[in-house]
């Protein structure tokens, strides 16, 4: 019986192989996209919660109540009250992230570490897998240092033989070594901590050991509490709102409690993609599943229809309703079957470059798990489904040929057809509007001359004379024109340290509260990044109390004359303020992507060296300028065998991550999915004009002409289109329209795309059809009254 299922299910797949191939062809794809981006969702929103316990870890961080800006970090002193005044806290833990270190071993002359400087109590909130070593208390005493089982075979050959071993950090050389007492092993890829080892710094204690008072002002630790398990987060989130105020030291801060699964979201600022980009693929995958869905179920079940008057003869040879409706359900589930082995082969083929293209990792076996689950999910809901239709199909078939209806218009497969034509508007128009927005950012004025600038990043001198040295040789290459060092680099959102509220000047309201941002740098920035300067001059060589403002800054501080004003302003990383004379102000550039609006800027000088240098060479001869800084690097130091070059566009273009994936993506949904949807138009086309072919020949026969029949048709898909574009133009731009107010700086959605989306698809669709109306329209009508 099940090879008789087989045969019968094949053949009538082979007969309607234009319906079987659109429908099985459109499932495919539309799960082979519904998967991989319903794992990212999950990837993105799951950072950190492999840890035990991880539904009840927050991150507590700090947002000042009058500027709104936010400080993600705080200090011991907030941790101590956390555990003194709420019981809900089972425990707690600070740390200090992001950190670099040059170090050595006695057979390994230079290595750079990732360091994550944390206590003992770090391992309470965020339990490790021990590989081999102390487990209890591996950060007992200062300079104990956990290795990572990669750091420990790259530095020791064997993670046992790691265990005991010193690790020297080469920044001074009487520092004492680190001691390595465990081994854990490697973080995964989807965590808010990424390091190589886990240090008690003597960093960490002399932070906690600052007087209590200054530290309710001091910012410098990730505190991160558990909470007991029937603890209710939120009511602890309303009463820690105002700890600091209570205190009576900071009544400026308030404090806010996050999920740490959404701190990457919500607190990165410089994730490449935002929650509601991903968010907005989700929804697209969802919706193009939907649409697949339903044409699948069309498709199919309009040519089990086509065979009623097969299913009539076999219930005359006795087969039983329930037979009939057994054998459908098996021929369906066949197409689902070969659908998703379809879809698991394109999901496969497709992983590599889908974990490229969003710089993640895909485990196979994971996403296999998703596609089986979301597969039987889909199965089942096809058959259910279908069940039902085919029960219905079974009674009809049982009825006289007479009774039947064989004058039904195929309304539901035109409804499939036309939602997924309105699927393909939504993607064309996404990607379009990207496009748009993508050239628009390629194309904006930066406000400086970012062609030859290169940036040199990546190493670490705190001593500066490593620096010094290469600034040294630097100068001496013939394709460098000019170099400067600032503490500057592109980013989506300003360093919190970088970011002030304590500026004064003269004439300032007393309800100002204008935050600034601070750009250290020397006397060769504006020439480096070949600024306009509008009043003044920058400073020069050895000046110390001068600053240059942007416009922005001028604006905000209402200055009809800046140049010679005093100011007062935060001295860099030094808790105090002094005065600062105006030396000029430069026209306003963008120092952050143009999802933000240029800050008011303040740039001054600074005698330290920020290990980021910015070189303008010599036009047309940037490669040759790389390839003669990457040459001169191992010959100053080996510490420099990390430092990258990259030109300043580049930087600027990663920024612009999320929209170069989001066009690429669009752009393949867009076009895969309008071809499903000609397929399926293509369909309905041909049944159409089967169907249809008495009534065109009548029409012939009373003196219609071919064109006239033609525009008949071509009246009926445009409606069609029409009828999409009704849905899909409106949703379109709302979505993207909402999208492009994460921008600061955007273009527009002009109303000729619309009408020239609409356009395409209508010309697309009609040359479809155009082939299968000419046959009909030019038919001999005599041939067809003879058929019938």
């Amino acid at each position: 019986m099940l090879a008789l299922y087989l045969k019968i299910a094949f053949r009538n797949m082979w007969k309607y192989k234009t319906q079987s191939l659109t429908g099985i062809f459109g499932l495919a794809f539309g799960l082979a996209c519904f998967v991989p981006v319903l794992y990212w969702m999950r990837y993105e929103t799951s950072y950190d919660g492999f840890y035990p316990e991880a539904e009840n870890i927050y991150r507590v961080y700090a947002v000042d109540k009058q500027s709104g800006n936010v400080n993600k970090s705080l200090s011991k002193v907030y941790e101590k009250a956390l555990h003194e005044q709420f019981p809900a806290v089972e425990a707690s833990a600070v740390c200090i992230t992001g950190q670099e270190e040059n170090c050595r071993t006695d057979h390994i002359p230079y290595v750079r570490l990732r360091m994550l400087y944390a206590e003992n109590a770090f391992f309470d909130v965020f339990p490790q897998k021990f590989v081999c070593g102390d487990a209890e208390r591996p950060l007992q005493v200062i300079d104990n240092v956990v290795l990572t089982e990669t750091m420990a075979v790259r530095l020791f050959g064997d993670p046992e033989k790691a265990v005991g071993q010193q690790v020297q950090n080469t920044i001074r050389a009487d520092w004492p070594p680190y001691t390595v007492t465990a081994v854990v092993k490697d973080p995964p890829a989807n965590s808010n901590f990424s390091f190589d080892a886990i240090i008690y710094s003597n960093m960490v204690k002399h932070f906690a050991e600052i007087d209590e008072k200054q530290q309710w002002g001091f910012f410098i630790f990730d505190l991160y509490v558990k909470l007991n398990p029937h603890a209710d987060a939120g009511a602890l989130a309303g009463q820690v709102r105002d700890l600091a105020s209570r205190s009576g030291t900071n009544p400026n801060v308030e404090l806010r409690v996050l999920p740490i699964g959404d701190i990457r979201h919500h607190l990165n600022s410089d994730a490449p993609f935002t929650l509601n980009f991903i968010g907005l693929f989700v929804a697209s995958g969802i919706l193009l599943l939907l649409s697949t869905i339903f044409n699948f179920l069309n498709l199919h079940l309009d040519f089990f229809r086509q065979r009623l008057r097969e299913l009539h003869l076999r219930i005359v040879n006795g087969a039983t309703g329930g037979q009939l409706i057994r054998q459908m359900l098996f021929e369906l589930a066949c197409s689902i079957l070969i659908a998703f082995l379809l879809a698991c082969f394109l999901i496969l083929l497709v992983r590599p470059a889908f974990s490229g293209l969003l710089d993640i990792e895909i485990g196979v076996s994971q996403l296999v798990l998703f596609f089986l689950a979301s597969s039987a999910v889909l199965l089942a809901s096809i058959l259910l489904v279908g069940a039902v239709a085919f029960w219905r199909l079974s009674r009809l078939a049982m009825l006289p040929a007479s009774e039947r209806e064989n004058t039904r218009q195929p309304v539901l497969r035109r409804m499939a057809v036309t939602l997924q034509l309105a699927v393909s508007v939504v993607f064309i128009l996404a990607a379009s509007v990207v496009m748009m927005q993508m050239r628009f950012v390629n194309h904006k004025d930066l406000g400086f001359d970012r062609n030859g600038v290169v940036q040199l990043s990546g190493f670490q001198d705190y001593s500066g004379k490593v620096e010094a040295a290469l600034m040294d040789k630097l100068k001496a290459v013939p394709q460098v024109e000019i170099l400067t060092d600032a503490y500057f680099e592109p980013r989506h959102e300003v360093l919190p340290y970088c970011l002030s509220n304590r500026v004064e000047w003269p004439g300032e309201q007393s309800s100002a509260n204008s935050s600034f941002y601070l750009v250290p740098a020397d006397e060769c920035f504006a020439s480096t990044f070949r600024l306009k300067l509008l009043h003044g001059k920058w400073w020069e060589e050895g000046q110390v109390r001068k600053v240059v403002l942007n416009e922005e800054a001028v604006r905000v501080m209402g200055l009809r004359d800046p140049v010679g004003v005093v100011i007062r302003m935060p001295v860099f990383e030094e808790d105090s303020v002094a005065d600062y004379e105006v030396a000029g102000v430069v026209k306003d550039f963008h120092l952050l992507s143009l999802r933000n609006r240029i800050q008011p800027a303040l740039f001054f000088p600074s005698t330290r060296l920020f290990n980021l240098l910015y070189l303008r060479v010599v036009p047309g001869q940037e490669m040759e300028a790389i390839r003669r800084v990457m040459e001169i690097l191992p010959e100053v130091d080996v510490t420099l065998a990390d430092a990258r070059l990259t030109p300043v566009g580049e930087l600027y273009d990663r920024l612009n991550r999320s929209e170069q994936v989001g066009l690429k993506m669009f752009s393949v949904l867009a076009v895969v999915c309008l071809l499903i949807s000609l397929f399926g138009i293509y369909a309905v086309a041909s049944a159409a004009t089967q169907r249809r072919r008495k009534e065109i020949a009548i029409r012939k026969v009373v003196g219609a002409e071919a064109g006239t029949i033609v525009r008949m048709f071509f009246r009926e898909y445009t409606l069609q289109v029409f009828i999409a574009a009704v849905f899909a133009l409106p949703l379109s731009y709302f979505a993207m329209d909402n999208w492009l107010q994460g921008y600061a700086y955007r273009t527009d959605i002009p109303g000729w795309l619309l009408a020239g989306v609409l356009t395409g698809v209508v010309a697309v669709v009609l040359l479809t059809v155009l082939g299968q109306v000419l046959r009909a329209a030019n038919g001999n009508p005599a041939e067809v009254v003879k058929s019938e």
